[in-house]
């Protein structure tokens, strides 16, 4: 999806989450050693905690089950749903998972009034229900890749209404484990004060046939939490609850990934920085200011400074419990984790970084597995990423 994300000064378009194609031509980077991180210190110094989320229960630690269902079609991007999803998280000891639907293609749901969801597709959603309720894990139904509404939100916003009238009336008679996500990441022409609006209507919608379900709502910018704060939800609603993810530093995150930018090619970037040798980026980089004084930051500043380390974590965590101590909302990170072209070591610390900086904020989390280079589940082999599972539950 594309997604775009705030640097001091500067804006910048990125892509992430699903596979795209080839980015535009880049040149290699220079040779040079390769660095590789050490296990980063678990006694780390942290900030103070500004504000704790209250607790969400059945919904703390999970995984995405991406590009299934999101994908244009069933198997598009080389994942398809098994029990063996179900099955891995749920032993693994995860206690909910988030699934992530594409409902606005043609061969899912009528493109014009009353934008009906068709009942073969809406039976592979119940399919999915109650495969999470077989394993006794939770279930977050998210509304994922509506592209339309995101560049002409007026125009799009009743087929969204639609949507979840539809879904809220099916799921109903569903237990509290199963929660609503009413729009990932909304980006481009669905700016806050529209954005706002929406996020209102959706959810009086849904509260006409599940007035207590827990209804997550995604800030604006990709669900940036540095935009948490245009976010207006009901205050008298308890189980309304806000949700942001966590792709930052995304030199890093994202290094090499094929569907990016050519000036985010630059491999072996490791986390935290600094490197022992210093990085080279990309001829492409020259380019972009941001990602020059960027690198420049990483190969030289320590590791409590330096762009590249926990202190870019712990500062978009501290816009989310900013959010809360303002507003006493709950919220959630939906996704989150590193592309498997950094060397392992990095995955691992980046990952278990924010998953215990989430924990100790109180904040439930869901990694981002895309069957692909985000994967920690071999849904095939039926087996873990297990410096990946470490990082996620030790």
């Amino acid at each position: 999806m594309a997604r775009t994300l705030l640097v001091p000064g500067l804006a910048l378009i990125i892509v992430s989450c699903v596979p795209k194609g080839p980015p535009a031509a880049a040149s290699p980077a220079e040779p040079a050693t390769v660095s590789h991180a050490a296990p980063i210190d678990q006694q780390l110094p942290r900030p103070d905690v500004i504000a704790k989320s209250a607790a969400l229960p059945g919904f703390t630690r999970g995984v995405n089950l991406g590009n299934c269902y999101d994908a244009p079609s069933e198997g598009a991007w080389g994942t398809v749903i098994s029990e063996n999803h179900f099955k891995l998280a749920a032993e693994a000891g995860m206690d909910h998972v988030r699934l992530p639907v594409r409902f606005s293609t043609p061969a899912r749901s009528l493109p014009d009034p009353p934008y009906t969801i068709k009942e073969e597709f809406f039976k592979k959603v119940d399919w999915a229900l109650d495969q999470a309720a077989a394993r006794n894990l939770s279930i977050i139904i998210d509304v994922h890749h509506f592209e339309e509404i995101h560049q002409d939100p007026a125009g799009q916003k009743a087929r969204l209404y639609a949507f979840w009238k539809q879904i809220a009336e099916r799921y109903a008679d569903r237990p509290p484990t199963v929660a609503f996500e009413i729009l990932n990441e909304p980006n481009g022409e669905l700016k806050p004060k529209i954005l706002n609006e929406i996020t209102a209507e959706a959810i009086r919608i849904i509260r006409q046939t599940n007035p207590t379900r827990i209804i997550m709502a995604d800030c604006y910018f990709w669900a940036n939490a540095e935009h948490l704060a245009s976010l207006e939800l009901p205050a008298e609603d308890p189980n309304v609850v806000a949700q942001f993810h966590m792709y930052q530093p995304i030199l890093f995150t994202h290094q090499s990934a094929p569907w990016m930018e050519p000036w985010y090619q630059t491999p072996g970037v490791i986390f935290p920085g600094p490197p022992a040798t210093p990085r080279k980026p990309v001829e492409a980089a020259k380019s972009q200011s941001w990602v020059v004084q960027w690198f420049n930051g990483y190969n030289t500043e320590p590791m409590a400074t330096n762009p590249g380390g926990p202190k870019t974590v712990f500062e978009h965590f501290d816009h989310a419990a900013r959010y809360v101590a303002k507003t006493g909302k709950r919220v959630y990170l939906g996704e989150f984790g590193a592309i498997d072209f950094a060397e392992p070591q990095s995955r691992e610390n980046y990952t278990w970084l924010v998953r215990t900086e989430a924990e100790r904020r109180g904040i439930g989390w869901a990694y981002w597995d895309d069957g692909g280079r985000f994967k920690a589940m071999n849904t095939q082999a039926g087996t873990w990423n297990e410096s990946l599972k470490r990082a996620l539950l030790e």
